[in-house]
């Protein structure tokens, strides 16, 4: 069989070649790092989306997920907590919404679409009834290094980013969660034919999911020294142009017929296209409007090529 070109490192590389033309401080050591410290949380975010898209299914709550915890991080942290207990309990609240949205998918057998919507709202509405609208600051400096931001050299949220990469390459390759989650994204029928709990994979992708979402949440609070209700707002539909630059588009429709295993590393390298996309527009001092309608134009070209190359 021939051997395909992967598309999304195309894609990457030609922006990567762009940029660098428009502005050569793009690939310059300081932006380089800059870019990476901007994004350590969209690294961990897309981690816990490919748990559960490489499971066949779908969260568009993950934004209001990364709020909700980012605001009862920052509301206990703001009410003296200890450090440790308010990020076990943004970690814990995680995983609670993870919890949820997989007993409604997998106990129930309702659409993951329809259920994260809903869940959406939900987790939206928390949020604000927890800030009644305020933006909490001022956070110790325990929180801050975590990025970086305060008094560290090796910043956790590095680590944080490498581990979380790590994981889920070793999820997939050693665990057999792991490989029932991928064998349920690619043919669940088979699964259940087998005698597999498909429902008890499905709640666990689900809440893993949400785990590295909540921690996408205290990166984000970290890096922006603040909390705020939307400050998800949005990550979703990054989530989703990412999967889709990585060749995922037909993992979201479960009935296409050019469904197929998306590699591990795409899921990474499409977060990574939007985000060369935001910074590079940024150094070359763009519109941002410019920034969404190459956004745009690169997912559709992605999902046409999938569709186009198996046709």
């Amino acid at each position: 069989m021939r051997r395909k070109c992967n598309s999304t490192q195309v894609i990457l590389l030609i922006l990567v070649a762009v940029f660098t033309i428009l502005n050569p401080n793009f690939l310059s050591p300081f932006n380089l790092y800059n870019f990476l410290m901007q994004n350590e949380y969209r690294i961990v975010m897309i981690t816990g989306l490919a748990i559960i898209m490489l499971g066949g299914e779908i969260d568009l709550s993950l934004g209001y997920q990364i709020s909700l915890v980012g605001i009862l991080i920052g509301k206990l942290l703001t009410a003296d907590v200890p450090v440790p207990i308010c990020i076990l309990m943004g970690l814990a609240a995680g995983c609670c919404c993870g919890l949820l949205n997989g007993f409604l998918i997998a106990g129930l057998n309702l659409s993951s679409v329809i259920v994260t919507l809903i869940t959406q709202k939900l987790f939206q509405g928390i949020s604000y009834l927890l800030s009644k609208g305020m933006t909490y600051s001022d956070f110790p400096e325990p929180i801050m290094s975590i990025s970086g931001m305060k008094g560290s050299t090796m910043p956790a949220g590095h680590i944080i980013m490498i581990l979380s990469i790590l994981f889920l390459e070793g999820m997939f390759c050693f665990t057999i969660l792991g490989k029932n989650i991928l064998s349920m994204g690619y043919d669940e029928q088979v699964l259940r034919q087998n005698g597999i709990p498909v429902g008890k994979y499905k709640l666990s992708a689900y809440i893993l999911g949400s785990f590295f979402f909540a921690v996408a949440a205290l990166l984000l609070i970290s890096r922006q020294g603040l909390a705020v209700s939307n400050m998800g707002n949005g990550l979703e539909v990054d989530g989703m142009f990412a999967v889709c630059i990585a060749g995922g588009a037909s993992l979201i429709l479960k009935n296409s017929e050019v469904k197929r295993r998306v590699p591990i590393s795409n899921f990474y390298l499409g977060i990574l296209v939007i985000a060369v996309i935001e910074n590079g527009m940024q150094l070359s001092g763009s519109i941002q409007y410019y920034q969404y309608v190459i956004t745009s134009v690169v997912v559709l070209y992605s999902v046409c090529l999938l569709y186009t190359s198996d046709a």
